[in-house]
């Protein structure tokens, strides 16, 4: 009897040190979208994925988190509540796809939402500026054409005749945090419904002459119409940033190309959202 009870205790002392390595490591292998995520800005922070090959880029991507690409992008964009960008858009409006790119540059607060817009030279409606400014009214936009048209400056609607002729977006979306909100809520959506999360394709780019991911997303069904049927976002690999995002609708027509050209952090001064800063035509 004593020995049947040796036995069994030595055979149970056996298989819980077996299974202690194994309750030991499973922190160390239980991911989250949050360590990834912090894992992943400290990696590009560092360079560490300049020196990758493409299929070694591709393979460590695949290996994130599903939801630690939104997640690092939110973290990526937190710093920077206040930035000069250069952008280079091109949509399809009411009036059909854009001619030639409109040229921007931009001076955006997030917090509070100040927006100053200007078209440059060699684009559509060049010397066209608009300024937003939600402390001082939320609801309208000041503006005024460019060219030989700049003749007075008016308050518009957000989504008013101006407002359409330049963008399907209202003026509040022209910061880098509007694409990656789109790509939150998108895959929050997603998860919430139980549907894969990750791109459906992943693949290494060109964006001004230096490598870069392309991450693509088809529309889930029974999600709704979403942003876009498809949608492809180019991420950098030395800043952990949004550079450009390209849709297409279910019938494969490309709706919008957005290229964030050159973002700088910035730090504004009380001038900088007055419509009457002397640097300005309104």
């Amino acid at each position: 009897m004593i020995s049947h009870t040796f036995q069994a205790s030595r055979r149970l002392c056996a298989a819980l040190l077996l299974a202690l390595p194994l309750v030991w490591m499973a922190p160390a292998h239980a991911a989250t979208a949050e360590s990834d995520a912090e894992a992943w800005v400290a990696r590009i922070k560092s360079g560490g994925l300049l020196s990758l090959s493409d299929e070694a880029l591709i393979a460590a991507f695949s290996q994130l988190h599903p939801q630690a690409i939104p997640a690092y992008l939110q973290l990526g964009v937190q710093p920077f509540n206040e930035y000069e960008m250069w952008m280079r858009r091109e949509e399809r409006l009411a009036d059909g796809w854009t001619r030639k790119p409109f040229l921007n540059h931009i001076k955006y607060r997030h917090q509070p939402r100040q927006i100053y817009v200007k078209w440059l030279k060699d684009s559509p409606k060049a010397g066209q500026e608009i300024i937003y400014d939600e402390t001082r009214r939320k609801d309208a936009m000041l503006g005024h054409a460019g060219g030989l048209f700049n003749i007075t400056s008016v308050w518009t609607a957000l989504d008013g005749a101006l407002a359409r002729g330049n963008s399907n977006h209202s003026i509040r979306d022209l910061g880098v945090q509007f694409i990656v909100d789109t790509i939150v809520r998108e895959n929050s959506q997603r998860a919430a419904a139980g549907l894969p999360t990750a791109p459906a394709r992943i693949e290494v780019a060109n964006f001004q002459g230096e490598r870069c991911v392309a991450l693509t997303w088809m529309a889930a069904p029974g999600l709704g119409k979403g942003y876009a049927h498809r949608v492809k976002v180019l991420v950098d690999l030395r800043q952990p940033l949004v550079r450009q995002i390209e849709a297409w609708d279910a019938a494969g027509e490309m709706l919008e190309r957005i290229a964030l050209e050159r973002i700088v952090p910035a730090r504004f001064d009380e001038d900088t959202f007055n419509p009457k800063n002397p640097a300005y035509d309104f």
